[in-house]
């Protein structure tokens, strides 16, 4: 199975853990090969074992728990690991992203299938895979294409505002337009949270 399960670390190297677009990659191939049930619990060693044999023996004990081995160290110790407790905080993330997405869609009157498109944006937003994203349910199910990774916008927006000083006073403007108007219309909304 250490062929079929792959970890990669920027500038090579032993992993030491797992960042959160990784976590949201592992999840997501997990739930895909049916080793996480529908609640995003690990299956049982019989049903792992039907689902998918080739990796069914990465589901082990660490202690008490129950995690997959996403590698194992040059003395075959347990490496790098995804927990219950790895899924149930993503699953808590995933359900405050998707709190925020219904209240946005519901206070402008929008169906999730009116969204054009998704911007992934910051740290953790634009190393994320668009196609699990949309797996796992952290943005609207819309077509793959549509999800698009924006960079780390608030990064570039600072640049932006120390290199020029026509862009810093928009964005003064922009902030006190902020305080004294009313967001009227999707567009603003997105112009503002941008």
């Amino acid at each position: 199975s250490s062929d079929l399960v792959q970890v990669e670390v920027i500038d090579g190297g032993v992993p030491t853990g797992i960042c959160g677009s990784g976590l949201v990659d592992a999840v997501a191939e997990l739930v895909r090969v049916g080793l996480l049930d529908a609640s995003g619990r690990f299956v049982s060693d019989e049903e792992a074992a039907t689902a998918c044999p080739q990796v069914a023996d990465r589901l082990v004990m660490r202690g008490l728990e129950r995690v997959f081995a996403l590698n194992y160290l040059d003395d075959g110790s347990l490496g790098v690991y995804v927990s219950q407790r790895d899924v149930r905080e993503l699953q808590f993330a995933k359900a405050a992203i998707s709190t925020g997405w219904a209240i946005l869609l519901e206070e402008f009157g929008v169906a999730q299938s009116d969204v054009q498109q998704v911007l992934l944006a910051g740290s953790f937003g634009s190393y994320l895979s668009p196609k699990n994203a949309i797996k796992i349910g952290l943005v609207p199910k819309i077509a793959v294409p549509r999800v698009v990774s924006a960079g780390n916008v608030a990064s570039e927006g600072a640049k932006m505002a120390l290199l020029s000083g026509s862009e810093r006073h928009g964005a003064q403007t922009l902030r006190s337009e902020e305080h004294t108007s009313e967001l009227q219309s999707p567009c603003n909304l997105v112009c503002r949270l941008l």
